[in-house]
């Protein structure tokens, strides 16, 4: 086993579950993965649940492979998704299997939640968008509809922190992930002030820790069970989104992120949350990672590209991504879609609903599949550019480059694209972020890295990063003009 530090970064997300054995060593960080697995949620009698159990023992399987293979792990951390969780009773057991945020319990919840306190008034106080799937949503859904678990509930935990209790036996609430219920204010504490308004136990919101804090050693049930010694558990960045934005590779200058993948995440670091009413009206939200907050905006990715490729990919005529790449990159068409119609949410068919934008808005009809995908490609681009001036408007920057991170830097002429459109160098690299973000956290909290700026310089150093530079800049402004008129539709 060669010379370094060891650090298993379990990392869940909606569609899968995987173990990353992150290793530190000369201040480069290698990656490898031990484990994966797919996460199943299941129905019960019309309510979407996350499998906990399933969950739990594919962690415990991911521990007893790095037990097999002899690997001294110098700690261990947990990220997810956002906004779910789980209520434990006074003795400590939970109550029920935590409920998934695709499940429709929300729904009209706002018409339930408004005349107690309006939207702008919990972004206000939070800084956090008061979407419908918020963890304050859900539990006011259990609130309205009489659920007894609420009743019966004495701590809530998101879900990094209900794995880490059952991992630990520690019950605290890491910040970035309780930021995304909803319930903690823009100084890092939870808001008495909307817990108290809307009759929730404030007794259920235990401790608050920063991202990077070591909780403990690994029960001794996990350790029987793991066959492993004693290891530390970090309250990583458990929201996942956080843990990418922790490990952005970002370097001198003023630069903004976009994390690209299926869906895209822009966002730029900030002093403090920027909570006006535009910044809520314009769809922003704030974060909070190791190292501060940071300004947020999701917006449509590659899921558009996935979608057509379902439709086009067949044995007898096989496109893959490398092909429609290729066939977009040789393509020349010259319209905009706006990505961001609510027809592209979730369309049964997307070429059809591609084209009928396009139609609709009176522009040519793409004549080949690589034009199509040329155009999804250009309007994405033009779309991250819309959005990171916005962000210039709302903190006053101005912003040098652009660093792309995760899978979706595989396509490089997204990267050039995006380039051109913003009108700014771009920095594309580290396509694993958010577990190396993980494991680079648990690095800081464990004192082998001193700081938010020595992770970018480990990610700098750990990972091969392409610079993209802006082209036919007179071209791009006219462009960039075309797409404003077009969006002004909105």
């Amino acid at each position: 086993m060669e010379d370094g530090h060891h650090f298993l970064a379990i990392d869940l997300g909606a569609e899968s579950g995987r173990a990353m054995l992150v290793t530190l060593s000369d201040g480069r960080a290698d990656m490898q993965e031990v484990h994966r697995w797919a996460n199943r949620p299941a129905v019960l009698a019309g309510t979407r649940y996350w499998d906990l159990p399933y969950l739990l023992n594919e962690i415990i399987q991911a521990l007893k492979l790095c037990a097999q293979r002899d690997l001294q792990l110098t700690s261990i951390g947990v990220d997810t998704w956002g906004v779910d969780f789980g209520l434990l009773d006074n003795r400590g057991r939970l109550v029920s299997l935590p409920v998934q945020y695709r499940d429709c319990r929300t729904e009209g919840i706002h018409e339930y939640s408004e005349p107690i306190m309006s939207r702008e008034e919990i972004f206000r106080r939070t800084g956090c968008e008061p979407w419908a799937i918020a963890s304050l949503f859900q539990l006011l859904a259990m609130q309205r509809d009489g659920d007894r678990a609420l009743e019966i509930a004495e701590t809530f935990l998101n879900m990094p922190d209900l794995i880490n209790y059952f991992l630990t036996g520690r019950a605290v609430s890491e910040k970035s992930i309780a930021c995304t219920s909803g319930m903690m204010d823009v100084n890092g504490c939870w808001d008495a002030g909307i817990i108290g308004a809307f009759g929730l136990k404030r007794g259920m919101f235990g401790e608050l820790v920063e991202s990077g804090t070591v909780l403990g050693p690994l029960s001794e049930d996990v350790r029987r069970q793991a066959q492993l010694p004693e290891t530390p558990v970090i309250a990583v960045a458990g929201h996942d989104t956080d843990s990418a934005a922790a490990a952005v590779p970002g370097g001198a200058g003023d630069w903004a992120f976009l994390s690209c993948g299926t869906w895209s995440i822009l966002g730029a670091f900030i002093d403090k949350p920027v909570c006006t009413p535009e910044c809520l009206a314009l769809g922003f939200t704030n974060e909070y990672t190791y190292g501060g907050w940071f300004l947020a905006r999701n917006i449509s990715g590659l899921w558009l590209v996935q979608e057509l490729r379902r439709k086009w990919n067949t044995p007898a005529d096989p496109w893959d991504y490398d092909r429609m790449t290729a066939e977009a990159r040789a393509a020349e068409y010259t319209g905009f879609l706006d990505v961001a119609d609510p027809s592209l949410t979730a369309p049964a068919d997307m070429q059809q609903a591609l084209e009928a934008l396009l139609a609709g808005s009176g522009q040519p009809r793409a004549k080949t599949p690589g034009q199509l995908v040329r155009c999804v490609l250009t309007s994405l681009a033009m779309e991250y550019n819309n959005r990171l001036e916005t962000i210039s408007k709302l903190t006053g920057r101005s912003f040098d480059s652009l660093y792309m991170v995760g899978g979706g830097i595989a396509n490089t002429l997204l990267c050039q694209l995006t380039a051109d459109a913003c009108g700014i160098s771009v920095q594309a690299g580290a396509p694993q972020c958010t577990s190396l973000g993980n494991a680079l956290v648990q690095a800081a909290a464990m004192g082998i890295i001193d700081s938010p700026r020595a992770i970018r310089g480990v990610m700098r150093k750990s990972t091969e990063i392409t610079d993209y530079h802006p082209q036919a800049a007179d071209l791009w402004a006219r462009k960039r003009d075309g797409y404003a008129k077009l969006i002004s539709r909105r």
